[in-house]
C-alpha cells in the first residue's frame, strides 16, 4: 500500500546571505514531528567533522525523511557514508557552501537507549509523571522507614504501593513519549576555517536567520525547537603555544555562535583521536614538551608529522570537564574516530606513532549514551499527553523555489577528508 508524501514548507524563497548558499534548499517538517533540532558541526579543514557526522547518524539509528532536490541529494551523498565506511569522501566544504543532512530519530528511541537520568528527565518533560515518581518514591522510601522501626507487614505494602505506582509511571512515560512521535535532526557542515576569516559574519547571518526562520514557525505549531554548535576537537591539530591552531580560535567563538539560541545557550565539543591523549599526556611526562605525532593509516604511507604541545592536550582534552562558559552551557564528547587504532609512544625522543583502520565506525566508550542523552535534552520539550490534539493554527507556507541541486562538493567524490 502507497503511503502519502509529508508535506514540507520552504523557509527562504532564495538565499538571505548573498554570500553564502544553503538556506534555499531547506524545508521544514509539516507532519507531526516531536522536535526539530539544528545543530551546527564546525571544525577546522581534516579536522574530523564528515567522521562526527556518520559516526552521529549511526548512534541515533537515525532514517532519513521523504524530501526533494538538492536536500535528498545531499542526504544520499552522506547515506553512502554511513552505510558504507570504506566509501570515498567527498571534498571539503568549500567557501560559501552550507550543506545540510536531515535525518529522524523516535522519541521512544532515545527514552530506551539514553541511561535512567536521561530517560527521567525526558519522560519529566515530555510525558509530565515526575509527580506520580515522587509519590512512588517516598512510599518506597516510608516503607523502607517502617520496616526498620516496626512491624514488617505495614511497611510491606506501603512499600509495594510505591513499586506499583512507579511501574504506573513508567508505563504511562512510555505510552506517551511513544505518541510523540518523531524528532527530526538537521546537520550543517560549517567549514570552520571560514568562522575566523573575513567571511565569519556571513555564517553567523546565515545562522542566526536559520534559527529565528525555524523558531518562528515552530512556535506557530506548538512544537519544541532548539539549535546548538557542535565544535570538533582533534588532538593531533592542537599545534603548539607559537603556532596556535583552528580549533583555539574556533573555541574562542563557540559562545558567540551558541548564543544565537537565545532560549538556551548550549554547545558540544567532541574530542575525536581521543586514543592519543592519554598517551601525549602520560604521567611524568614533561608538560611544556612538544610531542611529534606520525599519523598513517594502516597499511598506506605515513601522513606528514604534526608537532603538538602536552600542555595543549592536557588542557583542551584531558582536563576539560561539563560545566559553564558564561552563559554557555558546555559538554564534551570522547571518543576514538576509528574503527580500530594503535598508538606507539617514545617518551625520550617525544615521538608518538598512531595507526588506524580507516573509515569510521562507532562512538566509542560511553559517548554513544553521552550524546544521545545530550541530543535528547536539547528541545524545551511540550508535555504530550496522548489525547490531546495538534495545534489547529498553522502559518501558511511561503512560496516554494525550485529544487534546487547538491552542491558540487558533495556531488564528486573524492579522497579521505
Amino acid at each position: 500500500m502507497e503511503t502519502s508524501t509529508p508535506r514540507r514548507t520552504a523557509l527562504f524563497v532564495d538565499e538571505p546571505i548573498a554570500e553564502l548558499r544553503g538556506l534555499a534548499a531547506l524545508t521544514d517538517p509539516d507532519d507531526d514531528v516531536a522536535a526539530v533540532i539544528d545543530l551546527a558541526v564546525m571544525g577546522a579543514r581534516g579536522d574530523g567533522k564528515t567522521q562526527f557526522l556518520v559516526h552521529a547518524i549511526r548512534a541515533l539509528h537515525g532514517r532519513a525523511p521523504a524530501l526533494a532536490g538538492g536536500e535528498q541529494e545531499l542526504n544520499l551523498a552522506m547515506m553512502r557514508l554511513v552505510l558504507d565506511p570504506r566509501a570515498q569522501r567527498p571534498d571539503a566544504t568549500p567557501p560559501g557552501v552550507v550543506p545540510h543532512f536531515t535525518f529522524r530519530v523516535r522519541a521512544a528511541a532515545l527514552f530506551e537507549r539514553v541511561g535512567w537520568r536521561s530517560s527521567f528527565r525526558l519522560a519529566s518533560r515530555v510525558a509530565r509523571v515526575t509527580g506520580l515518581v515522587v509519590v512512588a518514591c517516598l512510599l518506597a522510601a516510608t516503607g523502607l522507614a517502617m520496616a526498620l522501626r516496626g512491624p514488617i507487614a505495614p511497611a510491606v505494602i506501603v512499600g509495594a504501593s510505591g513499586a506499583v505506582l512507579g511501574a504506573v509511571a513508567a508505563l504511562i512515560a512510555r505510552r506517551r513519549i511513544e505518541s510523540a512521535g518523531e524528532i527530526e535532526i538537521v546537520f550543517w557542515d560549517v567549514a570552520g576555517e571560514q568562522i575566523y576569516s573575513p567571511n565569519a559574519a556571513d555564517y553567523h547571518a546565515l545562522l542566526d536567520r536559520l534559527v529565528h526562520a525555524r523558531r518562528r514557525r515552530a512556535e506557530s505549531l506548538g512544537r519544541p525547537y532548539s539549535f546548538a554548535p557542535v565544535l570538533i576537537c582533534n588532538p593531533i591539530a592542537l599545534g603548539t603555544f607559537d603556532e596556535g591552531s583552528p580549533y583555539v580560535r574556533l573555541r574562542a567563538l563557540l559562545p558567540m555562535f551558541a548564543s544565537i539560541d537565545h532560549h538556551a545557550a548550549r554547545a558540544l565539543i567532541a574530542i575525536n583521536r581521543y586514543s592519543v591523549v592519554d598517551r601525549i599526556c602520560a604521567r611524568g611526562a614533561p608538560r611544556d614538551e612538544v610531542v611529534e605525532v606520525t599519523t598513517r593509516p594502516r597499511g598506506e604511507s605515513a601522513l606528514p608529522a604534526q608537532r603538538v604541545a602536552r600542555e595543549l592536550v592536557r588542557e583542551h582534552c584531558l582536563d576539560a570537564e561539563d560545566g559553564r562558559d558564561g552563559q554557555l552551557a558546555l559538554h564534551y564528547l570522547r571518543y576514538d574516530t576509528a574503527i580500530r587504532s594503535t598508538v606507539d609512544a617514545d617518551p625520550e625522543a617525544a615521538t608518538l606513532a598512531y595507526e588506524y583502520d580507516d573509515g569510521p565506525g562507532t562512538f566509542s566508550g560511553d559517548a554513544h549514551r553521552r550524546f544521545l542523552a545530550w541530543v535528547s535534552g536539547l528541545p524545551r520539550w511540550t508535555p504530550v499527553v496522548a489525547s490531546e490534539e495538534a495545534p489547529a493554527a498553522v502559518v501558511p507556507p511561503p512560496p516554494v523555489p525550485a529544487p534546487a541541486t547538491a552542491h558540487d562538493a558533495w556531488a564528486r567524490p573524492t579522497g579521505p577528508r
